[in-house]
């Protein structure tokens, strides 16, 4: 019988106090959603996610084709649901190594920027997508690079806040570019790893790049800088 057919939450084994306190429909629907979240990683990991079809998810988190359109909307609101919950998740993990204790400032974001390439390359979703990219193409792909605003914007406010805390001298606008830098080169590296380089020599790198941001003098006007 598939668990979309008797929504009775009873049903459902328990998910934890929150999920228990919500109303039986809403605590099925949170339960239904993330057995099709897991489903459509499990198959993406396995195969790559241009094989996998929303039928194949939803049989495989037992549940029906209309339900999985209803919550998600179409293929394309999966993948983004996909990579949403995945990047909150990768970005809880940077959030605690940014909070450990480090001798220095820039030791502590080295540490995190190592901490999110090696949580990357050890992501079996993750080492899919690029696996697939090199091989040719995978619709997943811009999600985690050209669609991936959300994405972005997350990791963004994350290092940026953090930088404001320990960078207090400089402006904001300085802030939100440094963490920009940051953020996007990071992304860059874990879709395009450099070949040449281990993973705690591309995260000194990538900070190295990041404090110049802050660290940069602005340069002079010239006779040729509009006015």
């Amino acid at each position: 019988m598939r668990r979309d057919i008797v929504e009775d939450a009873s049903s459902a084994p328990a998910e934890g106090r929150a999920a228990a306190a919500l109303p039986p429909r809403a605590a099925w629907r949170r339960k239904m959603r993330d057995d099709v979240l897991d489903a459509a990683r499990s198959m993406a990991a396995e195969r790559g996610w241009d094989s996998v079809s929303l039928s194949q998810v939803a049989a495989r988190a037992e549940v029906s084709r209309p339900s999985v359109y209803k919550e998600f909307g179409s293929r394309g609101g999966l993948s983004r649901a996909l990579v949403q919950r995945e990047a909150e998740r990768f970005l809880g993990g940077v959030a605690a190594a940014l909070q450990r204790p480090a001798a220095t400032a820039s030791d502590a974001l080295s540490a995190a920027v190592l901490h999110a390439l090696g949580q990357a390359r050890d992501n079996a979703l993750v080492a899919s997508v690029v696996q697939a990219a090199r091989e040719g193409s995978d619709s997943l792909l811009p999600y985690l690079t050209t669609r991936s605003e959300p994405v972005v914007t997350g990791a963004r406010e994350l290092v940026r806040s953090w930088y404001q805390a320990h960078y207090r001298h400089h402006d904001d606008v300085r802030t939100d570019q440094a963490a920009d830098v940051i953020v996007r080169l990071t992304l860059s590296c874990i879709v395009l790893p450099p070949p040449a380089h281990t993973l705690h020599e591309t995260a000194e790198l990538i900070t190295a790049a990041a404090l110049g941001v802050l660290e940069r003098r602005p340069r002079p006007a010239g006779p040729g800088d509009a006015q």
